[in-house]
């Protein structure tokens, strides 16, 4: 019973649960910090020396290269003097003073980045962690204008993505698990506008929801999945039993197609009602379909009702007056009208049901559906509705039902209540209807 529903439910449970566990062991992406053009990297005396060392060096060099260029571009010597000037240009550049300065600032930065020893503090994990130079960002002399912002992960970022507490969901962790799930959804028989709100409300709930990183996943996301559905399939209660005391006699009509379950309804209900003590009698005002009568009498015959009958052809209308009236000579509880199948289609037979709604002004009008008849219930149901108006369901054969979608659709959509449920062939196999029945199956 519902069985590709609860598939479908485990299995979006369980994609959801691996796209934030997997996010809880990703880093947090650190935003871009634009960097200034020019400021000191260290205070210290000894490190400030070496960096101006490094910008006379930079200097003498940049001096000597200007030189070099305001002078013509040398191809060939033509004379020993001009062979002359080059060489010492040539010396000039190569100065042994220069070449010197230079290995300095090579040691001074080697000296530099030996020192960058940074001590970084987590209070949330209570913690102090020394971290060498090379796995900070590297010191480095850097001419003006040559500094660009970069989009990088810290650290210290990385480390407090790893011992932080909680995990925030995101639209983009259930975004596209979500539009599967709907799918999944309308797969198992749910109605597409109810599909939609489904989906809708897990997503309300679970973006921007915070999660413990040791929390149970699974158990939060069925939880959040049981409240949303028990929401969606809310409706107000019919309390039969407090009804009937009410008014005597209490009349229900059933509703519904060929073949749907009308008549074994009525013996059900008529069961339950026998024992809680109340008295029950049949109208037999299905007088168009062939065996339709003998078949209630058999019912009537096992259970001790009575039943008011004419001829097949007669007026259904005239059949409920009469046992409406016969109800009210022997103090009966319950009227129960059985009306002939139709389709929603036939209007005809619609007219004639209206016109035994005029005349046993019904209490209570019950349609019978087959659980397993999918969203094409829920379009017969609407066109009864328009017709003669629909006040509870009763779904038959719900232990047939292996998609699970029909009651959720079946109450979001018309909002109105499922009385009853048959779980089975036997009378007594008709219980009062709860939102848990479909959830408990559904999400395990």
């Amino acid at each position: 019973m519902f069985d590709l529903l609860r598939k479908k439910i485990s299995s979006f449970t369980e994609k959801i649960k691996g796209a934030i566990e997997k996010k809880a062991k990703e880093p947090i992406a650190a935003a871009p910090k634009p960097q200034p053009e020019e400021k000191p990297l260290a205070e210290a005396p000894e490190i400030r020396k070496e960096t101006e060392i490094g910008e006379r060096v930079e200097e003498n060099i940049a001096e000597a290269r200007e030189e070099e260029e305001k002078k013509p571009a040398i191809e060939e010597p033509e004379t020993i003097e001009e062979g002359r000037e080059i060489e010492e240009v040539k010396e000039q550049i190569e100065k042994p003073e220069i070449i010197e300065e230079k290995k300095e600032v090579e040691e001074a930065e080697k000296k530099i980045e030996e020192r960058r020893i940074a001590e970084v503090e987590f209070p949330e994990a209570g913690v102090k962690i020394e971290i060498p130079a090379p796995e900070i960002k590297k010191i480095e002399i850097i001419k003006a204008g040559e500094r660009k912002p970069e989009a990088k992960i810290s650290l210290r970022t990385k480390l407090k993505s790893i011992f932080a507490k909680e995990i925030e969901i995101s639209e983009g962790d259930v975004s596209a698990f979500l539009s599967d799930f709907e799918l999944a959804l309308l797969e198992s028989d749910v109605e597409q506008e109810t599909a939609t709100a489904i989906a809708g409300r897990i997503r309300e709930n679970l973006v921007g929801r915070k999660l413990g990183k040791k929390e149970d996943i699974t158990s939060y996301l069925k939880k959040e999945i049981r409240a949303i559905l028990q929401e969606i399939m809310e409706t107000r209660e019919i309390n039969l039993a407090e009804r009937i005391k009410a008014k005597r006699p209490f009349v229900i009509l059933f509703l519904g197609l060929n073949g749907a379950g009308k008549t074994t309804s009525i013996a059900k209900l008529t069961y339950l009602l026998k024992k809680q003590g109340k008295t029950a009698i049949w109208a037999a005002s299905d007088t168009f379909r062939a065996a339709a009568i003998e078949q209630l009498e058999k019912h009537a015959e096992k259970l001790n009702v009575r039943v008011i009958k004419h001829k097949y052809g007669a007026d259904p209308a005239a059949v409920a007056f009469d046992a409406i009236a016969a109800a009210n000579a022997n103090k009966i509880d319950v009227v129960m009208i059985d009306s002939a199948g139709r389709q929603e289609t036939n209007r005809n037979l619609m007219e004639e049901l209206k016109k035994i709604v005029r005349v046993a002004k019904p209490d209570l009008k019950i349609f019978v559906g087959e659980a397993l008849a999918g969203k094409a219930l829920l379009q017969q149901a609407e066109e009864f509705e328009k017709a003669v108006g629909i006040d509870a369901f009763v779904l038959a054969k719900i232990d047939t039902d292996t998609k699970g979608g029909t009651s959720i659709s079946l109450l979001h959509k018309m909002k109105k209540p499922i009385a009853y449920i048959g779980t089975g062939q036997g009378y007594e196999d008709l219980i009062e209807f709860a939102p848990s029945y479909i959830i408990d199956r559904i999400v395990v």
